[in-house]
């Protein structure tokens, strides 16, 4: 151990605060196993309210588009949403790029939830459905 910590070890047992301690005299000490310094911690994003020219980024449109098969048109409207609702509501957020992107997919979820309900057919028309052995042949080439 450094004199400077040693300094800094007595300063803070004397009851100094450490953000009254001259920077100076303290040092990172070195980590005994790596014999690197200590890495400095890094504040993360800060909370803001969702900024008025918000748009979704070009990585989020192609994660959308590619992983999950949302066409354009689609985000397009929810984007209108959820810039309405945001702003309404005032909150603030650390991450909205990605906030945008869980509400486009839970919205297309359930926007093909519901279609997909919609779609009902009776149930003659289920018990007599065929397109399971659309293409099927047999072995002897017969359909």
């Amino acid at each position: 151990m450094t004199d400077e910590n040693k300094h800094y070890i007595r300063q803070l047992n004397a009851g100094a605060l450490p953000w009254d301690i001259e920077p100076e005299t303290r040092q990172q000490e070195e980590h005994p196993v790596f014999a690197q310094a200590q890495p400095v911690i890094r504040e993360g994003a800060r909370v803001q309210p969702l900024p008025d020219d918000f748009a979704p980024s070009r990585e989020i449109l192609e994660f959308l588009q590619a992983h999950q098969g949302i066409p354009l048109d689609f985000i397009a409207t929810q984007l209108i949403d959820f810039k309405l609702y945001w702003h309404e509501t005032g909150e603030a957020r650390k991450a909205w790029q990605n906030k945008f992107k869980s509400h486009v997919i839970y919205q297309w979820k359930r926007n093909q939830s519901e279609t997909g309900q919609r779609s009902h057919r009776s149930t003659a028309e289920k018990l007599t459905d065929r397109s399971w052995d659309d293409g099927f042949q047999f072995e002897d080439g017969d359909e």
